[in-house]
């Protein structure tokens, strides 16, 4: 049948665009936020094409529009710049886990949606405290709020 083998054809073999490392990870980001594409491009202040052409390289991601994908996808824009990947790239020492939340917090957001996201993230999450007290160091204020959010499935 035309349908059977229309599914078995691979993507690539018909011509389907590759996503780039960075559209792979503005995919994943889109996903787990639940937007649509249009949604995504709309929030970023450009077109689907546009966002469609940056994701298979067809187009050179601005700094504009990468300042503005960051922000529509509530995430660290050096998680869209330099080719950083979500899941390596320079390490991260693990005191800036400690003071700086805006890494916790961007290290959360790459981490599964769901029930086992959440039990993962509370893992995480009293490593870091454990690991505060065997230090003796003070956690900022906006650990509390990340903390909260990740009990309350909003992060």
């Amino acid at each position: 049948m035309a349908t059977e083998a229309a599914r078995a054809t691979p993507l690539e073999d018909i011509g389907a665009a590759e996503l780039t490392q960075l559209g792979k990870r503005i995919e994943i980001l889109r996903i787990e936020r639940g937007c649509s594409k249009q949604q995504l491009a709309r929030h970023a202040g450009t077109s689907r094409q546009q966002l469609w052409r940056v994701m298979t390289g067809k187009s050179e991601l601005t700094t504009a529009l990468r300042d503005r994908l960051a922000a529509a996808l509530a995430v660290d824009v050096a998680l869209l710049a330099h080719g950083e990947s979500i899941v390596s790239g320079a390490a991260i020492p693990v005191g800036d886990y400690l003071t700086e939340p805006h890494h916790l917090a961007a290290t959360l957001r790459t981490l599964p949606a769901g029930d086992g996201g959440r039990r993962l993230k509370r893992a995480l999450l009293n490593a870091l405290e454990d690991l505060a007290v065997e230090t003796s160091r003070v956690l900022p204020i906006d650990y509390a709020e990340i903390h909260r959010r990740v009990l309350a499935g909003e992060l």
